[in-house]
C-alpha cells in the first residue's frame, strides 16, 4: 500500500469522524435547547400564576411570598415581570414592585455592570418600570455607557422631571453623536413645559443642525408660545433646514405678531422653506396674506403651489374668491389646475368651471 493511499485513507476517516461528531453536536444542542425551552415555558406558566394572583389579592406578604418562592428562577421571573410591568398600573403595578425588590433586583444590580448590552439593557428595562427616585444617582453613571444604554437611562431619568434630572438629560443631548438623537424627542415632548427655560438657554447654544432643528421643532410641538422671538431670532439661519422648522413650527404656535416672519420665509431662496412658509400662512388665516399666497400659486414649484392653494382655502370666502379667479384665467395652466384641485377637492366643482 503505498504512502499516498494511506494519508487519502486516514483523511477520509477524519472528514467521517468529524462529520459524525459535527452532526452529533448539532441534534444533542437542539435536544438540549428544546429541554430548556420546555423548561423555561413551564416555570413560566407556574410564575405567571402567582404573580396574577398576587396582583389580584393586593397583599404585600403574598406578594412577598412568591417573591421567596421563584427568587431560584430569576431569569423565568424577570421574564414574567418585563411582561406584566409594562401592562399593569396601580396597586397592581406595586404588588410587581414587591417582587422585584426581594427576588431580582440585587441581581439587576450586578447586571448593570456587565459586559453584555443585552444584560444591561434589560436590567435597566427593569428599573425604568420599577423606578425609585433614590436610585437616580445610580443611573447617573450609566450616562456615560453605550449609546441604547444611555438612551434607555433617559427614558428613565424623564419618569423624575426635577432640575438635575432635566439638566442631566439635556446636557447627555448635546453630547449625543450617535444615531439615537431623533429618540430625545419624545423623551423631551413627554417633559412638556417643564422643558421651556432648558430649550430656551440651548437654542442659544452653538449646536449642530440636527439638534437645533430638534428643539425647534419641540417648540411647536409641545407648544411653547413663550420661545416664539426665540424661534423668530432663527428665521434667518444659514442652513435651510433650520429655515423650514422654524417656519412649520410658527405654523404650529399660530401667533399673529410672527406673520412678516413667514412673509420674509415666503420670498426665501429655497423652495422648501417658500413651501412650508406658505402652508404657515395658510394656518394664520390672516387675510394680510391673501397676495402672497396668491402669487405663490405662480410658483414653478409644485409644493409651493399645493401649500398655497390649500392656504388660500384657510382664508374663507376672501381666499376661495382667489382661487375662483386664477382658475378661470388662461395664463399660468399649472395654477389654473392647481386652483381647480383645490376647489373640487372642497366639494365645489361647480366653482371650479
Amino acid at each position: 500500500m503505498t504512502p499516498s493511499i494511506i494519508v487519502s485513507g486516514y483523511s477520509l476517516l477524519f472528514l467521517l469522524i468529524f462529520s459524525v461528531s459535527l452532526l452529533a453536536f448539532i441534534v444533542i444542542r437542539r435536544l438540549v435547547l428544546e429541554r430548556k425551552k420546555v423548561r423555561f415555558d413551564r416555570l413560566y406558566g407556574q410564575i405567571e400564576t402567582d404573580v396574577l394572583e398576587a396582583i389580584s389579592r393586593l397583599n404585600p406578604d403574598f406578594s412577598l411570598q412568591v417573591a421567596r418562592k421563584h427568587k431560584g428562577h430569576p431569569a423565568v421571573l424577570t421574564k414574567v415581570l418585563l411582561d406584566f410591568g409594562d401592562i399593569i398600573v396601580g396597586e397592581g403595578r406595586d404588588q410587581l414592585r414587591v417582587i422585584f425588590n426581594h427576588a431580582v433586583k440585587g441581581l439587576c444590580l450586578k447586571r448593570l455592570t456587565s459586559r453584555r448590552t443585552a444584560k444591561r439593557l434589560q436590567s435597566i428595562r427593569l428599573f425604568i418600570i420599577f423606578f425609585d427616585p433614590a436610585e437616580r444617582d445610580l443611573l447617573f453613571r450609566l450616562l456615560k455607557d453605550k449609546p441604547a444604554i444611555k438612551l434607555a437611562v433617559i427614558s428613565a431619568l424623564s419618569r423624575i422631571p426635577s432640575p438635575e434630572t432635566l439638566n442631566h438629560i439635556f446636557n447627555a443631548f448635546q453630547e449625543d453623536t450617535g444615531c439615537t438623537i431623533p429618540a430625545y424627542f419624545n423623551i423631551m415632548f413627554s417633559l412638556g413645559n417643564r422643558t421651556e427655560p432648558l430649550i430656551k438657554e440651548f437654542l442659544k447654544r452653538p449646536l449642530p443642525v440636527d439638534k437645533l432643528g430638534l428643539l425647534v421643532e419641540l417648540v411647536g410641538a409641545i407648544p411653547l408660545r413663550t420661545l416664539c422671538e426665540n424661534i423668530v431670532a432663527l428665521a434667518g439661519h444659514p442652513d435651510k433646514e433650520i429655515r423650514i422648522r422654524v417656519a412649520r413650527t410658527l405654523g404650529k404656535l399660530l401667533i399673529p405678531e410672527t406673520v412678516d416672519t413667514l412673509v420674509a420665509l415666503s420670498a426665501d431662496a429655497a423652495w422648501e422653506v417658500k413651501a412650508q412658509a406658505v402652508k404657515s400662512l395658510g394656518k394664520m388665516k390672516n387675510l394680510g396674506a391673501l397676495d402672497i399666497l396668491t402669487g405663490s400659486l405662480f410658483s414653478p414649484f409644485w409644493h409651493v403651489r399645493y401649500n398655497a392653494g390649500y392656504g388660500l382655502a384657510e382664508l374663507g370666502e376672501a381666499g376661495l374668491l382667489r382661487l375662483r379667479e386664477i382658475a378661470r384665467q388662461e395664463d399660468d395652466k399649472y395654477a389654473r389646475d392647481m386652483s381647480n384641485m383645490v376647489l373640487n377637492d372642497l366639494i365645489i366643482p361647480g366653482e371650479a368651471s
